[in-house]
């Protein structure tokens, strides 16, 4: 399940910072019931290495311009947060609804409307529109002993690899089961590296990511998690975030 924020009141512009992933996760979790943020920031979901936060959120979406280093939104925007968890949704809805706008650094952004989404019915292969770029990364040992953060592209095929190896760890961690993904893919399908390729500065570290569109194909659950925690690597972070696209008539 999703919901959606539409931010903004009109003739009201407002800025945001240009690298606003990490002000934006620490407001959510700020928005959360004290003992539900405290177990999802410090602890999350799985055991050892592979944890997991289960939520994700969209880019601000709509038209900005840049000034300085800071992005303006003159019409608004649109937000989308998502997850599997129904106690975070509830959690996160009901301080939204009660404080009624969201603070991001000097900015105070109204919320006009607030929007949940169902999940969509399950198709076999779909497309999925990035709403927020997706990130695949591996550590590599260099001959001089230095580690090195590689990060696949779209057109890799450890890209869709490990996109479907990271959703069959999510969907065996929050499903307690293995489920087999069989002949499970995401390849791009209208993915330009140039203009769909984003970094951003998230707590410091540069991360690289890609939105555009992908062909995925995939079990029910996989789809569910695909939808309600993301695609890839740092969703909580905002990335990785995806919708199913229709293609407009």
């Amino acid at each position: 399940m999703r919901l959606r924020l539409v931010l903004g009141k009109r003739g009201e512009p407002f800025r945001v910072p240009r690298h606003y992933n990490y002000p934006l996760q620490s407001l959510i979790y700020r928005y959360l019931d004290e003992h539900l943020a405290t177990q999802l920031h410090d602890v999350g979901f799985g055991d050892g290495a592979k944890r997991f936060k289960f939520f994700t959120f969209s880019r601000l979406i709509g038209d900005f311009q840049q000034a300085g280093d800071d992005l303006v939104f003159p019409k608004g925007a649109t937000l989308y947060i998502a997850s599997p968890n129904m106690a975070f949704l509830e959690s996160l809805l009901m301080h939204l609804l009660t404080i009624g706008e969201l603070t991001i650094h000097n900015s105070v952004i109204p919320i006009f409307r607030i929007e949940a989404l169902p999940m969509p019915e399950y198709q076999e292969e779909v497309i999925l529109r990035a709403l927020s770029p997706i990130t695949i990364r591996e550590t590599l040992q260099q001959c001089d002993g230095k580690r090195t953060t590689y990060y696949y592209a779209p057109t890799e095929p450890e890209f869709s690899a490990r996109i479907i190896a990271n959703l069959a760890e999510k969907v065996l961690i929050w499903y307690g089961r293995s489920v087999e993904p069989g002949d499970a893919f995401c390849t791009p399908y209208a993915v330009n590296e140039a203009k769909n390729f984003h970094m951003a500065n998230y707590k410091g570290t540069w991360v690289k990511g890609w939105t555009g569109l992908y062909r995925f194909r995939a079990p029910r659950e996989y789809f569910q998690m695909a939808l309600d925690a993301g695609l890839g690597e740092r969703n909580s972070g905002g990335f990785g975030c995806v919708e199913v696209y229709t293609p407009r008539p």
